[in-house]
This record gives C-alpha cells, sequence and structure tokens, in this order.
C-alpha cells in the first residue's frame, strides 16, 4: 500500500475512535465489527529477521503495530520502532486481521528459547478475557485514551527463534499489571504471540508485554511520526 493510503486507514481508525468517546451509537458498532473480523494476523520468520537488521544498534526494540481501517478492513500496519522514529515508512507491513485458520502441519520446537512471558494458559485466559468482555471493557472505557497503535516488544518475536519460512501468530488479549479484584475499567488490550497453535499440542509458550498507545507517557510521541503523519502534521 502506498504510505497516504496507510495514513487514511489509520486516520479513519481514530475518526472512528474519537466519535466513539463522543457517544456516537454508530461507531461503537462500527469499532466492534472491525475488532471482531479477525482473530490474528501472523509474521514471518523472515519478516522477523528484517526487523532485526532495521534494529541491531538500538537499545529499546519494539515493532509498532498501527490499527487502521481499509476498505471496511481492520489492518494493521506494523513498522519497527528505529524506521518509525526515522520516519522510514518504506518497510511497513500491511497485516489483515483475520480468522483464516492457522496450518495445523506447522510444528516448530526449539531448545534454547529463553523463559517465556507468560504461559499458555494466562495467554489463552487473556484472550478469553477479550472474546468474553471485550464489548463491556470498551463501554467501560469509553472516556479513557483509545488506542491507536499497540507497541511489541521486539524481543516477543525474536524469542521464537523462527526460521525464515516459518511464522508465529499475534492476537489480542485484555490484561492488568493490578494484583486480585481489578475493575474490568483498569485492563487494557495487548497483543499476545504465540510460536504455533494447534487443536491437539498448543503451543506452551506465549510473548507478551505489548502496550497501548496512546497515552505517551513512557515514550513520547516523537517516537511514532507515522502516527504523526497520519494525523496531517508533517
Amino acid at each position: 500500500m502506498e504510505i497516504e493510503n496507510i495514513c487514511n486507514a489509520i486516520r479513519k481508525w481514530n475518526t472512528l475512535t474519537e466519535l466513539y468517546k463522543m457517544g456516537n451509537k454508530v461507531s461503537e458498532q462500527e469499532i466492534l465489527n472491525a475488532l471482531n473480523q479477525g482473530t490474528h494476523f501472523s509474521v514471518t520468520g523472515k519478516e522477523i529477521n528484517e526487523w532485526k537488521s532495521h534494529l541491531e544498534h538500538e537499545e529499546n526494540k519494539a515493532i509498532h503495530a498501527y490499527a487502521g481501517i481499509d476498505e471496511g478492513q481492520l489492518k494493521f500496519f506494523l513498522i519497527d520502532s528505529k524506521s518509525d522514529t526515522d520516519a522510514d515508512f518504506s518497510h511497513i507491513l500491511v497485516k489483515k486481521f483475520t480468522r483464516g485458520s492457522v496450518d495445523p502441519l506447522q510444528r516448530y520446537f526449539s531448545e534454547t528459547l529463553e523463559v517465556p512471558s507468560i504461559d499458555w494458559e494466562s495467554a489463552i485466559n487473556r484472550n478469553f478475557r477479550w472474546n468474553m468482555f471485550g464489548s463491556t471493557w470498551l463501554e467501560m472505557n469509553r472516556k479513557k485514551p483509545f488506542f491507536r497503535l499497540i507497541s511489541i516488544p521486539f524481543s516477543d518475536y525474536e524469542k521464537l527463534g523462527l526460521e525464515e519460512d516459518q511464522s508465529c501468530i499475534c492476537f489480542l488479549g485484555l490484561t492488568t499489571l493490578l494484583k486480585g479484584g481489578s475493575n474490568l475499567s483498569d485492563y487494557h488490550i495487548e497483543f499476545i504471540t504465540v510460536k504455533h497453535l494447534e487443536v491437539n499440542e498448543m503451543s506452551k509458550q506465549a510473548e507478551d508485554f505489548s502496550t497501548p498507545r496512546p497515552p505517551f507517557s513512557i515514550s513520547g510521541l516523537q517516537n511514532f511520526q507515522l502516527l504523526i503523519k497520519s494525523d496531517g502534521h508533517i
């Protein structure tokens, strides 16, 4: 996709969320419809290696997954944090949020993985929480900043040790850093990355710690040049 089309898609998502925060019921339903269009997107080992080359000398390595609406379909536009900060938009991957089945024949094994960020049971619980309570969470967070992108630590991908022709999947979840008895409004949306997904032998390892933006308190807005460009400021 051309960069202007990508920016238009990101802008459409922002328009929907701004109308939603103002109480527009039509936009609320459109957001729900968009988020329910799919369950995941895939990333290949080859794409991860390309990100690795861009981020080689960076300290805080991340992948920025921007939400956008293109021709009525929810898509995520992925760019490494170095390219985003430098306003180098030649390395954007376009990922459809899809319900397409994951190839059950793919089996990935690694004996050198680091300790996973979360176990498989936790990953499933977070995804189940999103599927069951996503619409309620949406309503309870109407007045809070609505996510425009999700920042995913590059280590979530790098730890998987994929070959170039292998792939992983990223799916949504709800999580909170607060312990026990938290209100649903305290949860935030996230992407969880797993190495493979099968009915009878699911991955026991998942990577997490993705962060929705806004807010930009931890990482300044200047590091998200694609967002600035989509808003028409440059």
